[in-house]
């Protein structure tokens, strides 16, 4: 679990590499995240699209409750980091990447769904 939360940390710095400070390591994390978080809701907008009403509420109810499942375990993954400068750099890589994770599936969806 410290191997995958230190590969997390590696991941978000390199991206931010350019950043200085731990807060603009945040602000710049935070962008990531607003970025991955519009793709996410491209693609579930993308499957909304094709599904029936029976489909559109059951992708909801799903949708929902992986936002509730997302922002815990980025909570959880950022824990080891309570109080220090890296918990908010933790809980903003986490998200990203599980946002990120989401929007891979949610686009294998749609091209199940698309295709029956």
């Amino acid at each position: 679990m410290k191997k995958i939360m230190f590969l997390c940390i590696i991941s978000a710095l390199a991206v931010t590499a350019s950043a200085q400070t731990t807060g603009e390591i945040k602000i710049e994390m935070g962008r990531t995240f607003e970025e991955s978080d519009k793709a996410m809701n491209a693609a579930y907008q993308k499957l909304l699209g094709i599904l029936n009403d029976e489909g559109k509420k059951r992708l909801r109810a799903a949708q929902r409750a992986w936002i509730a499942y997302r922002d815990a375990q980025a909570e959880f993954a950022a824990h080891p980091f309570a109080g220090g400068s890296a918990e908010g750099i933790e809980y903003s890589g986490s998200l990203n990447m599980l946002t990120h994770e989401r929007t891979k599936k949610l686009l294998e969806d749609y091209k199940h769904f698309k295709d029956l």
